[in-house]
């Protein structure tokens, strides 16, 4: 086998791919290696596959001798004991290059005071260990094990809504670039990945904002990874006003109250939707909750045998709230008291299910040619309810607590007490008591 056969193109650049030996494997366990060989010259490709395919052996000779198998987290373990010393890790050259003397002497210092106990602490305080060479989908991988705390209380569903972007942000930008070493990634290949997204922008009608969730997805990637393994990467520069300008967003619409009462929940409209999606329909224009705030509701957050019917808006297990600001409690008026007291125990159908909900009535609406543009759709009605708060002049911290948005002042006291939101709520209701 000729080295040529490690050499594969994609699109217009080379690539060394290699799939690991079943010999090997009980030392390296990753079926396939990949990276890119940064060319479009398939001389220089070569030359830079046999360089890479030399070492590759070598360290896997290097693994068989010494019984040891493929693994970073020696090189995370140096990191952890490094802070546990109350250093900062640093590879050994890094640390030649960049650590000022004084922060030299104190390592040598605590690596002689801990009577060289353990080659763990001249390794963690000198820098004895490299950075592993981590390619962009492997770096994707290590974020997902860094990033565990922040998706904690994800339901199944609001993890995969959560992975998916970042996943998809990550394989554009291997498209572009190629898979290549994470801390060779240059401030040049961010900016021709910034630029194929104008180019999609400009030629396949896509928006800015498509852009920038890439854009912030993948700094976010690489912000955590360096942090975290101490790859030494300079974000700051690497990403440094990077995000295009949402010029062409385009606001949700809200729906006029007129068309909201006579139109939209109409008998006439809402002819042949089924009871649950009807009363959806009914209690997301009267309170302006989220499609996900209405199907995480339980029996215990609709309390109907109080003096002011009420729902409460709370974060469980597995089912987080969009934001801090978003626990709260809501009276009951109008078109919501009236479906919440034939549907008192929440919904049933589409519990924990507000995609398939928001999806059956965008449907349902847009085939009877319901909404009034584009830019409306069911979301809308959460854009009317504060609309329609506005309108009557409530307080700010009223329009919050309702809303479920952050206050953008300090809070002092309890806030509004559930009787005087009943006030606010009575002013914008749509269906007047029967």
């Amino acid at each position: 086998m000729t080295i040529n056969h490690h050499v594969i193109k994609r699109k217009d650049r080379y690539y060394f791919n290699r799939r690991v030996p079943r010999k090997i494997r009980d030392f390296d366990g990753r079926e396939m290696i990949r990276i890119s060989l940064d060319t479009d010259s398939r001389e220089n490709a070569n030359k830079k596959a046999i360089a890479i395919n030399e070492k590759l052996e070598q360290y896997w000779r290097s693994l068989i001798k010494s019984g040891k198998t493929h693994s970073d987290e020696k090189f995370l373990e140096v990191i952890r004991f490094a802070k546990l010393l109350g250093f900062t890790y640093l590879p050994a050259a890094k640390l030649a290059e960049e650590a000022p003397w004084d922060n030299i002497y104190d390592r040598l210092k605590a690596v002689e005071e801990s009577n060289f106990k353990s080659p763990l602490h001249a390794e963690a305080l000198l820098g004895g260990i490299d950075a592993p060479v981590l390619t962009l989908d492997q770096a994707l991988e290590r974020f997902w094990g860094f990033t565990k705390d922040r998706v904690i209380n994800k339901s199944v569903t609001g993890l995969r809504k959560w992975k998916n972007p970042r996943s998809k942000a990550m394989r554009n930008l291997i498209e572009v670039i190629g898979n290549k070493a994470i801390n060779n990634v240059s401030r040049e290949e961010v900016i021709r990945f910034r630029d194929w997204w104008i180019h999609r922008i400009e030629n396949d009608g896509l928006k800015a904002a498509s852009a920038n969730k890439d854009l912030i997805h993948v700094k976010s990637i690489v912000e955590t990874v360096n942090e975290n393994m101490k790859l030494g990467i300079d974000t700051q520069h690497l990403f440094k006003k990077i995000t295009l300008d949402e010029w062409d967003s385009e606001k949700r619409l809200p729906f006029e109250t007129d068309f909201i009462v006579s139109t939209l929940l109409s008998e006439q409209t809402l002819e042949g939707l089924t009871q649950e999606l009807k009363f959806s329909l009914f209690i997301l224009a009267e309170t302006g909750i989220r499609p996900v705030e209405l199907t995480g509701l339980l029996p215990e957050d609709i309390i109907l045998d109080h003096e002011v019917p009420h729902i409460v808006m709370r974060a469980r297990p597995k089912r987080p709230l969009k934001t801090r600001q978003s626990a709260r409690v809501i009276p009951l008026t109008g078109y919501a008291l009236h479906a919440f007291k034939i549907l008192p125990h929440g919904l049933k159908e589409y519990r924990y299910q507000s995609d398939e909900l928001s999806t059956e009535l965008n449907k349902f609406l847009r085939d009877r040619d319901v909404f009034p543009s584009e830019n409306h759709s069911v979301y809308s009605l959460r854009h009317s309810f504060q609309d329609r708060l506005v309108s009557v002049d409530a307080p700010d911290r009223v329009q919050s607590e309702l809303i479920g948005h952050k206050f953008p002042r300090p809070l002092y006291g309890s806030g509004p007490t559930l009787d005087l939101k009943l006030e606010w709520m009575k002013r914008i209701q749509l269906r007047k008591p029967i």
